[in-house]
This record gives structure tokens, sequence and C-alpha cells, in this order.
């Protein structure tokens, strides 16, 4: 990529000539006469000065093509290197710090006996920030859950989650019977819990999305008192006995090892929800551009024989025997 494309990609993602030109260690002047040439050369407007800095239409345009060229640049580099240098390599793979501790120890041992080479970097955010760092070229695949569309996405569905209940066991009796808790075995109806209190994920995230749209559509709202997108700490509250969650199911193992040390009246019960109708599905995003070696191929196809895998360990039976 020549080096007026490099400047203009600086400048657009920093919004400032200034900053642009110090990350590139070039004069101000200097960043300034590339963005003009480029501007010369294809006749067009791509940075309005005033009143804000900002892209204009043709900006966006150039924007868009120059990242996708970049990432096709990238993915033909490590493609070349892998041809050259046979298993050795690296790349950066997003995903969320409630699911890292789940997927990675059963894919990377697999993946380590063929490549010990090659080395992986790991990004641990949100889908929906995921999502912007790929197009971005910042990650070069993620594992997401319901990823929203996109037209330089590929997405491969790997398996799918549900949603369950997690409450403590005093915390549950303090609001039911034993006869009504015994009934929820095969599903809850979450109207019946809204005056207990809730630990949940952030807005942005996409569990909370999912959940959302089931409050909505049966006209429910939760008693949230806490805020934190992280499945484990919201289990060690609910381990607490001052609230409940709505977890996904593949990230119930701290519910399951504190079921195994506790006492029976300090116990998580874990329900499935009635009616919820809006599964989970856990995604491989990559940019359609991208032609990957055959080093990340292979990371895929281990991903993709070891997801459903862990999701069938987290069976509807495996949570009744939980609580039994």
């Amino acid at each position: 990529m020549k080096i007026g494309f490099e400047v203009f990609l600086v400048v657009a993602r920093e919004m400032s000539i200034t900053k642009a030109a110090n990350e590139l260690h070039i004069t101000q002047q200097c960043a300034s006469d590339h963005i003009k040439r480029l501007e010369k050369e294809y006749n067009v407007v791509l940075f309005e000065r005033r009143p804000k800095f900002r892209l204009t239409q043709a900006g966006e345009i150039m924007l868009h093509n120059l990242l996708n060229i970049q990432i096709m640049e990238t993915s033909m580099s490590r493609s070349l290197a892998g041809i050259a240098e046979g298993t050795v390599g690296g790349f950066t793979l997003g995903i969320s710090t409630s699911r890292a501790p789940i997927i990675l120890p059963r894919v990377l041992p697999r993946y380590y006996q063929c490549y010990p080479k090659v080395n992986i970097s790991f990004t641990e955010e949100d889908t929906q920030i995921l999502e912007e760092r790929l197009l971005n070229g910042q990650v070069d695949l993620f594992i997401g859950v319901n990823t929203s569309p996109h037209p330089d996405y590929k997405i491969q569905t790997l398996t799918t989650d549900e949603i369950i209940l997690v409450i403590s066991a005093k915390l549950l009796r303090r609001e039911f019977t034993e006869q009504e808790i015994r009934q929820m075995e095969d599903g809850i109806d979450l109207k019946r819990f809204s005056n207990i209190p809730f630990t949940q994920s952030f807005k942005t995230g996409k569990v909370n999305h999912a959940i959302q749209e089931y409050l909505d559509s049966y006209n429910v709202k939760l008693n949230v008192i806490y805020n934190i997108s992280d499945s484990e700490t919201q289990i060690l509250l609910c381990a607490s006995g001052i609230c409940a969650a709505l977890c996904p199911k593949m990230l119930l193992a701290a519910a399951y090892r504190h079921n195994q040390t506790c006492k029976p009246e300090d116990e998580l019960y874990m329900f499935p929800i009635r009616n919820l109708g809006r599964e989970l599905k856990i995604e491989l995003v990559s940019h359609r551009n991208a032609m990957h070696p055959m080093y990340i191929q292979d990371f895929v196809h281990i991903l993709q024989e070891e997801l459903p895998r862990i999701a069938d360990s987290m069976s509807l039976e495996e949570l009744r025997k939980s609580i039994q």
C-alpha cells in the first residue's frame, strides 16, 4: 500500500492530522501534503475541516475500501509466509472474557500439537466491540454471540446456547414453597421473579439484548440492582444470596464448582426459562475478503468440532442433576 494511503488511514483513525503525524514520525505539513495529493489525484475532498474535522462521503468510501485492501494484503502476506515457512505464523482472535476460560482450554491443546510455533494474540471484549475491530483489521476473526449482520462479515454458527436462571436456595425459598420449586425444573416464568433482585449484563451486551427482547415481549420488568458483563462474577453474586442472574448455559461452570463444595442450604439452583424462544448463536466471524493460511483454517476446524461438544456437556439433564 502506498504511503499516501497509509497516512490517510491513520488520519481517518485519529481524526487529527497532528496526531497522525506524531504517530507516523513525520511533520504535520508532510501529512497534510499527502492528503492534499490524494484529493487532487481523485478530484474529491476527503475531509471536512470546519466546523469539525471529519470524513466526507468520498472519505468514507476511501476508508472502507482501503481497510478491505489492508485486510487482503495482510491475509496474502500470511498465506505466502505460511508456504515459505511451513507452520510458523500468528493471528489475533477476539473472544469474550467469560467464554475464553470455557473454550480456550479445550481448543488450544489440540491446536498446539499441530502448530506449536504459531503465535495467537487474544483480544477479550464483548461482541459489539469485536465487530468494529474486525472491520478495522485489529482482529483476524472472533467468537461472538448473535453477531450483527454486515456485508463484510463471514459468519459461521459453531453452536447454540440458551439463557438459564441462576438463584441461591436461600433466595428461592424465601419467595417460593418446596412444591413450587419442584415444578420449576421444566422451566420458570420470569414474571414470578419480578420482585427478586437481579444482576444483569450491560445493555450493550448481546446476551442482554436477547434477554431484553424476551422481557419486552412479555411485559416483564426485572429488579436489576447490579450491572456487570462477566458471568462468573454474576454467579458469585448469586452464591452470596443477594440476587439472581440470567446466564448463558455454557458459562455455568462456576455454579457447578460452587455446588460441589457448598452446604446444601447455600446451593445454586439453575432453571431453564419457559417460552424464551431466543437462542444465543455462538458464531465464528471473519472478514469476507480475508484468505486465511492453513494454520488459521485448521484452528477454525478445531473450533467447529469442539464447540458443539462443550455445549452438549452443559445439557439440561446436567442442570437437573446439579440441584438434586
